[in-house]
């Protein structure tokens, strides 16, 4: 039996972050899941796969918007009607798969919880475990069914397993106690970079996040398609994610000129385009000269002329200066005081506040890691301003 593994698809995420930057990488990157999800149905056709399993978070929160579980359905039918079953999970975001408060999902799509963890297709026995709550704290491993004794058997389960870089503990469960549960293959969600772990004839695939949706998601963009036979289930990697994120450095200490700026700009932009992917990008800019905001009107300028690509963000660093100067003086002070424990706690507890009030896809990126980046992004218009005033 040949099965196509997904998880994570995360319809109708917000991106309010990305949008409130770039509308229209905002736009393109909603489109992006959508996109991302055509594909995972139109490969499982094409590859004549035996069942199509969702490992859980296919909606990325509990809003009422039957248009996104619409098009979910419509998507499944497609599979349905190649003779393609759907065998699907809730995550912690999933509760537009509530089938008590919206309905069955249609025919041949068996969405697995605890009033029904368990199905037949062609001999393989499929379990699986839904969330109810947005949070669960402890382990659904020990709810989920016995192997069914001379048949194959596999788990759908959204996990934290013993816990990632990133990740809340969502229904955290030993990866030794999983691989010695009985199953074959386990089909896992949650965590967003693929992974696949093995131990004996027993396989556990993570397929990650089939669209990334920001710069902490740049690995991912696959699905994983596992063929269940005699031994260890073989799984192989397809690419379905058409929107990529990528960093690029950029130098222009001796670039005063525009003309000159805008002949390097567009070089540098030129070379992140792909015909196969559209590409956000993150400019790290090293300049005396020209702020952030000057950078972005010359960036949309010429980006009216490259197709594909879209700037996040742009992040400007001063040269390094000699260390006798007043200004230079000034910041190192600075940097001294950033560093002391007092201020650290008083940063934190703003971003603390801050979280407390913004949205979750904003708060997200406020956390106590990102704060040192922050106090360095300030430290760099800073100088940058100093230096501009003492040249004057």
């Amino acid at each position: 039996m040949r099965l196509l593994v997904s998880a994570d698809i995360h319809l109708g995420s917000p991106i309010r972050s990305a949008a409130m930057r770039n509308p229209e990488l905002g736009d393109r990157l909603k489109q992006a899941s959508r996109d991302a999800f055509i594909r995972i149905v139109d490969l499982a056709i094409s590859e004549d796969v035996d069942a199509l399993v969702l490992a859980g978070d296919i909606f990325d929160n509990d809003q009422p918007d039957l248009k996104t579980r619409a098009f979910l359905i419509s998507q499944l039918a497609e599979a349905a009607d190649a003779d393609i079953p759907t065998l699907l999970i809730r995550g912690n975001h999933d509760a537009l798969l509530d089938h008590r408060a919206h309905g069955d999902l249609g025919p041949n799509i068996h969405l697995l919880h605890k009033d029904a963890p368990s199905v037949e297709i062609a001999g393989v026995w499929f379990h699986g475990l839904s969330f109810d709550t947005a949070h669960v704290l402890r382990s659904f491993l020990p709810d989920y069914p016995g192997p069914v004794p001379g048949q194959k058997n596999v788990g759908l389960i959204h996990t934290s397993l013993d816990g990632a870089p990133g990740h809340d503990p969502y229904a955290p469960c030993s990866e030794q106690d999983l691989m010695a549960h009985g199953y074959d293959l386990w089909c896992l969600g949650h965590i967003h970079a693929p992974f696949e772990r093995s131990s004996g004839p027993v396989l556990a695939v993570m397929p990650g996040i089939p669209q990334p949706r920001h710069f902490g998601e740049r690995t991912g963009g696959t699905v994983a398609i596992v063929e269940l036979g005699d031994g260890t289930p073989e799984i192989e990697r397809h690419q379905v994610g058409r929107l990529r994120f990528k960093n690029c450095s950029l130098d222009l200490t001796d670039c005063s000129d525009v003309q000159e700026t805008l002949r390097t700009l567009r070089a540098k932009l030129e070379v992140m385009r792909d015909p196969e992917h559209d590409t956000a990008v993150r400019l790290l800019v090293t300049t005396g000269h020209h702020t952030a905001d000057m950078l972005a009107a010359l960036t949309n300028e010429v980006l009216e002329n490259i197709d594909r690509v879209f700037v996040d963000k742009i992040k400007v660093t001063a040269p390094k200066q000699q260390l006798d100067s007043k200004t230079d003086d000034l910041v190192r002070l600075m940097r001294e005081e950033l560093s002391e424990p007092g201020f650290q706690h008083a940063g934190k507890q703003v971003l603390e506040d801050l979280r407390g009030v913004l949205p979750r896809a904003i708060s997200d990126e406020l956390s106590e890691d990102v704060l040192d980046d922050l106090l360095e992004e300030a430290i760099n218009e800073v100088t940058l301003s100093l230096h501009a005033g003492a040249a004057e």
